[in-house]
């Protein structure tokens, strides 16, 4: 299976659209799979180089957009070659959850919820009995197992 990716930017055609500047979304492939994604910038038509995925043009703001797509394409690459030391296999949907940060968000809700087992241990005795702390810790050990095949 082979790990390469191909990253494109491009100018995408909002619904309703009659002039002026188009967003710039980032279309990310591995091995067949597509996952686009916002960039959060502009671009006019006119000014946008299809061949070199960049902005055309001299200007301060030209530069700037520019710079912003080179940092993206970066951070990209980076978090590909993570996933790689990782030994992980790397997928579109990996990817994208370590672009938009959504992987940090499943980390942080077992430690949420570690840390509320813990408070509900030495609770026990105190209205909590012991069942209620075991499916607490069965809830846990669920979600991290879940969180571990993927």
């Amino acid at each position: 299976m082979s790990a390469n990716y191909s990253l494109l930017f491009y100018l995408k055609k909002p619904k309703n659209y009659v002039s002026g500047a188009k967003p710039i979304y980032m279309r990310i492939t591995i091995n067949g799979s597509v996952c686009e994604i916002s960039t959060g910038k502009n671009c006019d038509p006119n000014r946008w180089n299809s061949k070199a995925n960049r902005s055309k043009g001299n200007t301060e703001e030209v530069k700037t957009l520019n710079s912003y797509l080179e940092t993206l394409n970066l951070k990209v690459a980076a978090i590909h070659l993570e996933i790689l030391k990782m030994g992980e296999t790397p997928t579109i949907e990996l990817l994208k959850a370590k672009i938009t940060g959504k992987v940090e968000n499943q980390k942080r809700l077992l430690t949420v919820l570690k840390d509320h087992n813990h408070k509900m241990d030495s609770l026990l005795g105190n209205g909590f009995r012991e069942n209620t702390l075991k499916g607490y810790k069965t809830t846990y050990s669920h979600l991290e197992n879940y969180i571990s095949k993927e």
